[in-house]
């Protein structure tokens, strides 16, 4: 397991283990009483493409199609396809033969680029010496979930008999309260969480969940927040 440097509201933090939830497996497809799998399969090669066919017959090529079904290749369609590789073309759509250059390009809230520049390393800041810290914000749980979109979920484990009790105790506060409470790091307590060098940027929202001696202290992570149309949460 990966390690965390948590703090709690009063500054106590501890060094814990963390590990991500494991999503439950999804419905067996089946049809007939047999299981179905996905297989891909090659629809039509360069030359048979929309932009080949009308450098061909020009933009009107429906009789074309009717009468010769020149976008089939009988040689190539329909070949299952089990291995590929990821190549990067250029604006032609030509396969570059060296990689390209890449550009970190910053998007403001409206949608439209506000920046353009060399990507800047961002180091992970979970483990570090200055713990991830609980801040003021403190949401209702049924509150975030309407205002964030969570796509992935940590759960935050004990060392030791200390660490179970520092745990259990949060796990507790939190889930009588029925709240979700953000975390922040870095020296201002207010950068959001990074698990691996140059990972994305979470909001971290802690969760508590207790039954008696046993509970879940869960990381939920969002990079998304939910707006209406109209622009108010």
């Amino acid at each position: 397991m990966r390690s965390i440097h948590l703090a709690d509201a009063t500054g106590r933090d501890a060094y814990l283990s963390f590990a991500p939830v494991k999503a439950p497996p999804p419905p067996r497809r089946a049809a007939g009483g047999r299981p179905v799998s996905m297989r891909r399969f090659v629809a039509a090669g360069d030359g048979n493409a929309h932009e080949a066919l009308l450098a061909r017959f020009g933009s009107d090529y429906s009789d074309q199609l009717i009468g010769g079904d020149p976008e089939i290749d009988m040689e190539l369609a329909g070949r299952p396809i089990e291995q590929t590789a990821v190549v990067f073309l250029d604006g032609d759509g030509d396969v570059m033969t060296a990689a390209p250059t890449i550009v970190e390009v910053v998007i403001g809230p409206d949608g439209e680029e506000r920046e353009r520049r060399e990507p800047q390393d961002r180091p992970p800041n979970i483990s570090e010496e200055t713990p991830l810290r609980f801040t003021k914000v403190r949401m209702k749980r049924g509150d975030a979930i309407r205002k964030f979109a969570f796509t992935r979920t940590l759960q935050i484990w004990h060392n030791d008999g200390l660490s179970y009790a520092f745990l259990h105790e949060l796990a507790k506060s939190l889930d009588e309260a029925d709240e979700m409470v953000l975390l922040g790091g870095g020296e201002s307590g207010r950068e959001p969480a990074v698990l691996q060098m140059n990972g994305l940027p979470w909001r971290a929202f802690v969760e508590g969940r207790v039954d008696g001696p046993r509970y879940q202290l869960l990381l939920r992570l969002s990079n998304l927040e939910l707006k209406s149309l109209g622009g108010d949460t």
